[in-house]
């Protein structure tokens, strides 16, 4: 696989010529071969990247290329802004600037033409290296990796630590009496002690009872079809000299046929370790594996998709890593090596238990480093030197855990690649809002749309999922739909993320006050603000990235000098104390995409705002007023807009704005002063509303609106809203969320498509479930801070379509009654802190209950097996 930062930009050159035509008149043919040339370089680097981990040359050659694909797009991007600006302007401003044209035009093109004959002296440069177009293949590197992920159920470890309860699990699912042959799948990140916890139940005595048959097969990343084949066989057979040469000379059908008579009367148990591709387990089921016999197949993976796919059925067991004091004891074990007598000297503890919370409770980091420490004597100061070289220590040798871990990111494409290496941008430990990332990968022009109808949002929150099927990012939370809202990267993983963009140039990250930007950054992460007030005027780096991360505060003597940052895509200030208002050159970061200005005390925006013509996401979300003129409608790429405390002299004129998708927290008389029907992407839409406004007018107003999706009212105030009529007006709706103290019953009316409702903060004075069980397509129903009686009753044949049921902090609530053949379609009920609840309905049958921070004594009143606890 090509560089994946070289692959997505050669990529997104192809679909600037396409965006931008009408602007690339006059170099329009010198850029198709400026294209035509990277993506033959791109063909080249399918061999150098995969030797650059080898050779420092190829490394240092594959950079080159990487240097050149950024420049060629920056050099598109910006004279295409130029051109753009101008064309925007009246005729007299067009004819003034026309002499100007000519100069970019030929400016331009010297500059594709120094361009090209750069990259063709590194076109010719390869066959010093010995860089040859070989394609698609394993290095020498990537064999080696293969080898050492190549199990067997005979060396089981004895020092495991936390794997009980699942084990048990594992054990009584694989014992079932389904006389189908069913699959029992294992998943986690690399090193979380799949293969560990699949010895441990291949070997236990039960499983060795029941199945009379056990056949042990590594399948890894590199699938062989006919050599996977032939180690089944082998193992339910006698190895002879016969049997070896018929297996090399059988074709694959015959192999296939072999295995299924060799199985078809027998109760197997087959443990498939190590697959990663659906095609693996597609061509040994349909073909070798007989359904017979209660037989069963324990599956481990990496990748949820490829368990699901195995079994539709059976729902994964994921291997979570360890928590803090089954770390320390497997860390013990492994250092101490005394097994389970192991105790720590009083003098190592403290350094102990940082090594091991370095770990993050990855089993396989912790049996690396405790193997290490085993080697060493028992001084502090050796122990030290180990946690001050962790990383160094951790991927010292191919045997490592980062060489382990690195086959995941191998195994991504391009894109997702690059989306990875993203990621090693945010501070260790950091919660990572879904919605925010998103924006982000959107305005890098990662995403592509997948087809007509779904917007690269969407794109940008598949990927999101198959990074976290794949097991390297974590979901932190969920909503009680099963989307995710927020996720982390084990730090084992953003350290392998982070060693990878070094080795690519990819990005920088400041951790230290002495920290200096690199003249070839591209993208920066400042965690700590260094010393010198300068800090952004001592270089020009062509920054695409500027993220701020823990900086609350900036200091009045620090400026953001935007001359130096013109081809900036993103800046996140979030959280940064700025102590003044924006600098008006902001105005000329026109290639500027995503601005975060969430709490970061800014008073005004100012007025060069309005030259932000590709701004694409501008949050605003301040506790303090932020004024602006009146320049929003201007901003004519704009998709989302987070717009808490804004405030303009005059009414915000935002009509116009085809693109814009989210539209949160603006005034109600901003929005009855603008013709929203021409808002024609609008799907999600939040406005302030107050005992003055007419809700039935706004309703009226948002009716037409026919890509409107999903609305929330705020009230902004304390007295009670006089009335909420009116909501049935809106057909296109089909979310709704109310928010504020305001509101003490059900609006009379709802929108007659609603699927999804919300309610938060509000003060309703009586039961809400006579009314909202009548919502026929009602699917998903929220309430959080909203009730303060102490019942809740749903009656007979009540909510016949709701399948999510979330209950937050509702504190008066003592029980929840449901009568017989209520909530039919329920799958989940989620309980969070419903702290004097006593009981819980006893007719109620669903899929999944999750009680979070709930009392003790209720949960140890339920049924175990039932309960999800968080």
């Amino acid at each position: 696989m090509a560089d994946p930062v070289i692959s997505f930009v050669i990529e997104r050159t192809g679909d600037l010529l396409i965006q931008k035509l009408v602007f690339l008149k006059g170099v329009r043919r010198q850029v198709e071969r400026l294209q035509y040339d990277l993506v033959r370089m791109r063909c080249f680097l399918k061999d150098g990247d995969q030797r650059q981990d080898e050779d420092a040359r190829i490394r240092n050659w594959v950079s080159e290329i990487r240097a050149a694909a950024y420049d060629a797009e920056d050099i598109i991007e910006i004279f295409a802004s130029k051109v753009e600006f101008i064309k925007d302007k009246g005729l007299v401003t067009q004819l003034t600037h026309y002499p100007l044209k000519i100069v970019n035009v030929y400016k331009i093109g010297k500059e594709i033409e120094s361009l090209q004959m750069r990259i063709n002296d590194i076109a010719d440069s390869r066959e010093k290296y010995g860089i040859k177009n070989l394609g698609e293949g394993t290095s020498t590197q990537g064999e080696e990796l293969q080898r050492l992920r190549r199990s067997s159920p005979i060396s089981e470890d004895t020092d495991i630590v936390g794997f009980e309860k699942i084990t048990k699990s594992l054990v009584k699912e694989l014992l079932k009496g389904d006389k189908n042959r069913r699959v029992v799948s294992i998943i986690g990140m690399g090193g979380a002690g799949k293969t560990t916890l699949a010895k441990k139940v291949y070997n236990h005595a039960d499983v060795r009872a029941r199945f009379n048959c056990r056949v042990w097969v590594c399948v890894s990343s590199i699938y062989n079809h006919k050599e996977t084949l032939r180690t089944i066989i082998k193992q339910l057979n006698p190895i002879t000299n016969e049997l070896l040469d018929m297996l090399e000379k059988m074709q694959e059908q015959d192999l296939e046929e072999r295995l299924y008579k060799d199985l078809q009367d027998k109760c197997y148990l087959v443990v498939l370790d190590d697959v990663w591709k659906e095609e693996a387990w597609d061509c040994l089921a349909r073909r070798a594996f007989p359904d017979v016999n209660s037989s069963r197949v324990l599956l481990t993976s990496r990748k949820r998709d490829v368990a699901v796919h195995a079994d539709a059925l059976s729902i994964p067991h994921e291997l979570k890593t360890l928590g803090e004091d089954d770390s320390w004891q497997l860390f013990l074990k492994k250092a101490l090596g005394d097994g389970a007598n192991a105790v720590c000297p009083s003098d190592l503890e403290v350094v102990g238990r940082k090594i091991a919370g370095r770990c993050a409770g990855l089993p396989l980091a912790i049996t690396v480093i405790g193997g290490l420490l085993l080697g060493k004597k028992r001084l502090e100061s050796e122990w030290e030197k180990v946690l001050d070289n962790f990383s160094a220590y951790l991927s010292r040798s191919q045997s490592d855990a980062g060489a382990i871990l690195e086959l995941s990111y191998a195994d991504l494409p391009a894109n997702l690649k690059f989306c990875f290496l993203y990621l090693g941008l945010f501070p260790e430990d950091s919660v990572i809002s879904v919605r925010k990332l998103i924006h982000m990968w959107v305005a890098e022009g990662i995403m592509q749309k997948r087809d007509a109808k779904n917007l690269e949002e969407t794109a940008a929150y598949e990927d999101v999922e198959r990074l976290c099927s794949r097991n390297l990012v974590q979901v932190v939370e969920m909503t009680v739909d099963e989307r995710i809202k927020s996720c982390r990267v084990h730090d084992l993983l953003r350290e392998l993320a982070i060693r990878k963009a070094e080795d690519e140039n990819f990005f920088q990250i400041h951790e230290t006050r002495d920290d200096e930007i690199s003249a070839k950054s591209r993208y920066l992460a400042v965690h700590v603000l260094p010393w010198d007030t300068n800090y952004f005027g001592t270089s020009t780096p062509p920054l695409r990235s500027l993220l701020f991360f823990n900086v609350h505060d900036y200091g009045e003597n620090n400026s953001l000098s935007f001359g130096s940052f013109r081809k900036l895509r993103i800046l996140d200030l979030e959280d940064v104390k700025m102590y003044s208002n924006l600098p008006e050159g902001i105005g000329k970061v026109r290639l500027l995409r995503y601005l975060g200005l969430r709490r970061t005390s800014i008073g005004r925006l100012p007025d060069s705002f309005g030259q932000l013509r590709n701004l694409q996401t501008l949050d605003v979300r301040n506790f303090h007023r932020v004024r602006v003129s009146n320049f929003i409608w201007m901003l004519e790429s704009l998709r989302h807009l987070y717009a808490y405390k804004v405030e303009c002299d005059v009414p915000l004129k935002i009509e116009g704005l085809r693109n814009l998708q989210t539209l949160s927290r603006i005034r109600f008389d901003d929005i009855m002063h603008n013709n929203m029907i021409t808002l024609t992407s609008l799907q999600k839409l939040g406005i302030w509303v107050d005992d003055k406004s007419d809700i039935g007018r706004l309703c009226m107003h948002l009716s037409e609106v026919g890509s409107l999706k999903a609305l929330r009212l705020y009230f902004d105030g304390r007295s009670e809203w006089s009335s909420l009529g009116g909501l049935s007006e809106l057909h296109h709706v089909t979310a709704l969320k109310l928010s504020g103290s305001g509101l003490r019953m059900l609006p009379p009316d709802f929108p007659p498509n609603l699927s999804r409702l919300s309610l938060s903060f509000t003060r309703l004075e009586h039961d809400p479930m006579p009314a909202l069980e009548k919502l026929g397509q009602l699917s998903f129903l929220k309430m959080e801070f909203s009730y303060w009686g102490a019942q809740l009753v749903i009656s007979r044949h009540g909510f016949p379509q709701l399948k999510f049921l979330e209950l937050n902090f509702q504190h008066g609530l003592k029980e929840i009654q449901v009568e017989k053949g209520a909530l039919q379609q329920l799958q989940c009920l989620r309980i969070r802190k419903c702290l004097s609840l006593e009981k819980l309905p006893e007719e109620l049958e669903l899929d999944k209950l999750e009680l979070v921070d709930m009392p003790e004594d209720l949960i140890s009143r339920l049924d175990a097996d039932m309960i999800s606890q968080k």
